[in-house]
């Protein structure tokens, strides 16, 4: 299992160790959501996309914004994901926001 920090921005594109374990690079395919983080938890399915970059690929989620919507993400939101090699399962387990220095 892998966990990852991530502070949310407008960026789209998955962790490279993600892509790998998701096995991006041999084809393309839809990776399962899962939204630890609500209650009731959701789960569906999010389809994935390549991007040429200077060298190599790098891959992103399809339709960014309906899954930051539906998993209530805001952008400078601090996120907690877990992706499960052995099912392809990307989880957000925990959603910190993002406090604005006033």
């Amino acid at each position: 299992m892998l966990l990852l920090l991530l502070l949310f921005k407008t960026i789209q594109r998955l962790p490279d160790d993600v892509s790998r374990k998701a096995n991006l690079d041999l084809g393309l395919k839809s990776i399962t959501i899962r939204l630890l983080h609500l209650n009731p938890q959701k789960e569906f399915p999010n389809g994935t996309r390549r991007e040429k970059r200077v060298k190599g690929y790098r891959y992103v989620l399809r339709r960014w914004s309906r899954f930051m919507n539906i998993a209530g993400i805001k952008v400078g939101d601090t996120v907690y994901f877990c992706f499960d090699e052995t099912e392809q399962v990307l989880s957000v387990e925990r959603v910190v926001p993002h406090v604005s220095r006033s």
